[in-house]
């Protein structure tokens, strides 16, 4: 049993490292400051392991899933499901584990968390990539006095386990500051 762990274990590294080599062709593509979002995926167990690339071009679009280059079908979630736009060929199955794995990337819910919190000082969340949000301030507020607020604070919010880069502005974005969150 621990010689198939094992195997399991090396498999799921080469199919990652191989989707990696189609990843960073495709990352190339992408124009600077774009709100691409480009997630590897791994679906299955054993020998019936799929690596799949999960591609959102903005936060409007749907969910693209590419595998070996091929688009697959494009995915979005609408009344809370998981839902197949076009009617592709992704199986059920498949569907709702594209989407919970989605789901546990947090995409919706560290914007609505910041907003939450800081109702009154927060106009805007926008999220650039996994690791990178853009913040915009209400009109009216003290920003140098949200400013520090939100510094000693938002390191309580973030619970990624890698850094989350934070840019803030003021409402006429006249003024900002930048905090990184490991």
């Amino acid at each position: 049993m621990e010689i198939l762990k094992l195997l399991s274990k090396r498999l799921r590294s080469i199919i990652s490292d191989h989707m990696g080599q189609y990843s960073n062709v495709f990352k190339e593509n992408l124009m600077a400051g774009s709100k691409t979002v480009v997630l590897d995926y791994l679906f299955g167990e054993g020998d019936d392991i799929n690596a799949y690339q999960l591609v959102r071009f903005a936060e409007s679009e749907p969910w693209n899933v590419l595998c070996n280059g091929y688009l697959l079908g494009r995915l979005s979630k609408a009344n809370g499901a998981w839902v197949e736009v076009n009617n592709g060929s992704l199986r059920e199955e498949r569907i709702l584990s594209i989407g919970k794995f989605i789901d546990s990337q947090h995409f919706n819910l560290l914007p609505d968390k910041i907003k939450a919190h800081w109702e009154d000082s927060v106009q805007e969340v926008i999220m650039n990539n996994d690791s990178s949000y853009m913040v915009v301030c209400r009109a009216g507020i003290e920003f140098d006095r949200f400013r520090l607020m939100f510094c000693s604070f938002i390191p309580e919010l973030v619970k990624e386990e890698w850094a989350v880069t934070f840019k803030v502005y003021n409402a006429a974005f006249s003024d900002d500051f930048e905090i990184e969150v490991l």
